[in-house]
């Protein structure tokens, strides 16, 4: 992954976090907590994009599909 990758999925965490925060939590937006939430969000999704995705991207084309590849 290159640098802007991951700036882009951390800052869209505490985007996330910080919509989450004021809309379901009734909390403030601009404090450590949304900082720490969305940039815990954003280390999942840079290490989804970097360990998951590929590994799902070599299984499935191996897996046969239910209804015949239709």
């Amino acid at each position: 992954m290159d640098p802007q990758s991951i700036i882009d999925s951390l800052l869209r965490g505490v985007m996330i976090a910080g919509v989450n925060r004021a809309v379901f939590k009734g909390q403030s937006v601009f404090s450590m907590g949304t900082v720490n939430e969305g940039v815990r969000l954003g280390a999942a999704s840079v290490a989804y994009d970097t360990l998951v995705r590929p590994a799902v991207k070599q299984v499935l084309p191996q897996l046969p599909l239910p209804n015949g590849g239709k």
